[in-house]
C-alpha cells in the first residue's frame, strides 16, 4: 500500500466562451481541443485530495467526497481510469477528497478533485508523468462528462487568469494577469447550478459566445481587476444566467466596498474583491443580507496543483 496527498486550488469562473467547432463551423471531434476562453481566478479554498493505492489484477476506484462515498464523481473516476490505462497498469484505488468549495456553485471543484486526484495517485504509483499530461486528462474527461471547459489549465497555472486560447494544458494558452497586493476574493453561495445541466441546453453556446467575445476584446484592451470585474458581470447580465439573488447580491458587496463583483460561471454564487481594510465589512453586509447563505474571504493562490506532505 502506498500513499499520497495532492492539492489543487478552487477555479472561480467570471466568464467563459465555448468553443467547441472548427475554423468552418464544424464540431470538433478530439476532446482536448475542445475547450473555452475566458477568465477566473484560482483561491485556496479548493481540493485536497488522499490516494491510496493497492496492487490488483484489475482496476478498482472508490472515491469519497467530504467523507460521503461519491458514485456521481464521473469526472475524476473516468480520469484515473484513462492514467491508468496510458501507464498500462491496474490498481486498486482509494480516493478521499476533501473540498473546502461549494460544489456545482462555478467554483471549479470537479476540475480541483479531478487534477488532484490524478497527482496523488500519479505520485503514489510513481507513474512517469508531467503536470500537463495530468492537466490533459483532467481536462478530457471534464469536457467528456460535461462537468467544465477549462478549468484544468488556469489550475495548473494559478493565480488571476485570462484564457485566450482554448484546449487542454498544452493546446491552449492561459495568461496571468496581475492581481494588487493587499486585496483578497470576496465569495457569497445561494445555491449550485450543475455544470452539466447548464451545458446539455440546445442553445447555450448562441447565448453566451457573443457576449463572451466582447467582454474578451474588452478586458484585454484593459486588464485591470476593477474592469475585468465590471466586463464580467455585464456577461453574465447579457448571457441570461444573472437571478435576483444574484443581483441583490452583487449590490450588497458594492455598497460594501467592493471594487467590483460578478457571477460565478456557473452558480447562484458572487465573487467580488476588495482592498483588505474593507473585506470584514464585505463579509459582515452580505451574512447580514443573506443568512442562510455561505460567504467567505479568500487570497489569490499562485502556485496552483502541487504535492502535499503525507
Amino acid at each position: 500500500m502506498r500513499v499520497s496527498k495532492a492539492f489543487s486550488p478552487a477555479g472561480i469562473s467570471s466568464f467563459f466562451e465555448i468553443c467547441n467547432v472548427d475554423s468552418s463551423g464544424g464540431p470538433l471531434a478530439d476532446p482536448a481541443r475542445i475547450g473555452a476562453r475566458g477568465g477566473g481566478f484560482a483561491i485556496p479554498r479548493g481540493a485536497i485530495s488522499r490516494a491510496i493505492i493497492r496492487k490488483s489484477a484489475e482496476t478498482r476506484i472508490k472515491i469519497k467526497i467530504n467523507s460521503k462515498p461519491a458514485p456521481e464523481a464521473l469526472t475524476t473516476r473516468s480520469a484515473i481510469e484513462q492514467l491508468l490505462k496510458t501507464q498500462g497498469m491496474t490498481l486498486d484505488v482509494g480516493i478521499d477528497l476533501r473540498v473546502a468549495s461549494p460544489i456545482a456553485a462555478g467554483f471549479g471543484t470537479s476540475a480541483a478533485g479531478t487534477l488532484a486526484s490524478c497527482l496523488a495517485v500519479s505520485d503514489a504509483a510513481d507513474l512517469a508523468v508531467t503536470l500537463t499530461e495530468l492537466g490533459r486528462i483532467t481536462h478530457v474527461s471534464e469536457v467528456l462528462n460535461r462537468t467544465g471547459l477549462g478549468t484544468a489549465a488556469a489550475l495548473l497555472t494559478g493565480g488571476f487568469v485570462l484564457t485566450t486560447e482554448p484546449g487542454a494544458p498544452g493546446i491552449g494558452f492561459v495568461d496571468r494577469l496581475l492581481f494588487p497586493k493587499n486585496h483578497s476574493i470576496i465569495c457569497a453561495y445561494i445555491g449550485p447550478i450543475p455544470t452539466r445541466d447548464a451545458l446539455a441546453k440546445p442553445d447555450i453556446a448562441e447565448r453566451v459566445n457573443a457576449s463572451a467575445k466582447r467582454t474578451m476584446d474588452a478586458v484585454r484592451q484593459n486588464p485591470t481587476l476593477s474592469n475585468f470585474l465590471a466586463e464580467s458581470r455585464k456577461f453574465g447580465q447579457e448571457a441570461g444566467f444573472e437571478t435576483a439573488n444574484v443581483t441583490r447580491l452583487i449590490s450588497t458587496m458594492m455598497s460594501a466596498g467592493a471594487i467590483g463583483a460578478a457571477q460565478n460561471m456557473i452558480g447562484e454564487a458572487v465573487h467580488g474583491a476588495a482592498n483588505d481594510r474593507k473585506v470584514r465589512r464585505i463579509v459582515r453586509a452580505v451574512k447580514n443580507a443573506f443568512p442562510s447563505g455561505k460567504v467567505f474571504a479568500a487570497p489569490i493562490d499562485n502556485q496552483g496543483v502541487r504535492l502535499l506532505e503525507n
